[in-house]
């Protein structure tokens, strides 16, 4: 093999493993930070708000989230807070309990501190789709809860962290907008 052609392919593999660090660091720091948010004040309420608010809306008979009734789902200990702690995007956990499902789904939600309270977003966000044959899963197997979480946790992080390792603040505030705002008013005036 010719010389200049083995440094080119190292450069290659050099870059690719240095992707996959930098990854693998993402999910470390993420680690490392969740353990710490999970003892804060924002961490424990906006969990709580988040929880509430599905309970109450399904009560309600909210129509977009009556899916809800027909799914083990859960609200995931992730909270993807920006740096003041006031913005941050959590992820539900959903497993199709129907018959023959070959999906399971993760819903990207929004929360943002106002006045002294979090309001949740439910709607209008992106939101993550897991074929159970993809993952090699048999016939009836939901994906896993701590599956659907590693997934969803990893595609958040693409854009969570700066390449310097710091929060990416316009990442994480640049869903808070008017828009948002009106589609959560539609959300909650439409019943099932």
């Amino acid at each position: 093999m010719k010389p200049q052609l083995r440094i080119y392919l190292l450069i290659i593999v050099f870059i690719s493993m240095t992707g996959c660090l930098n990854g693998q660091n993402k999910i470390n720091m993420f680690a490392d930070q969740l353990e710490k948010d999970k003892n804060t004040q924002p961490y424990k309420e906006v969990m709580a708000a988040a929880n509430s608010d599905l309970k109450q809306w399904i009560a309600e008979g909210l129509e977009e989230v009556q899916i809800l009734k027909e799914c083990n789902w859960k609200v995931d200990d992730a909270v993807f807070f920006n740096t003041k702690r006031d913005k941050c995007y959590l992820l539900l956990l959903m497993q199709d309990k129907a018959k023959g499902a070959e999906i399971d789904y993760v819903y990207q939600m929004y929360a943002a501190l106002e006045g002294k309270e979090w309001k949740i977003y439910f709607s209008s966000l992106p939101n993550y789709v897991y074929l159970r044959e993809r993952l090699k899963l048999p016939e009836g197997t939901p994906v896993p809860m701590e599956t659907l979480s590693k997934l969803s946790r990893e595609e958040l992080l693409k854009g969570y962290y700066k390449s310097n390792g710091e929060i990416d603040d316009a990442f994480v505030d640049k869903v808070y907008t008017p828009l948002l705002k009106e589609r959560h008013l539609k959300f909650l005036n439409k019943k099932g």
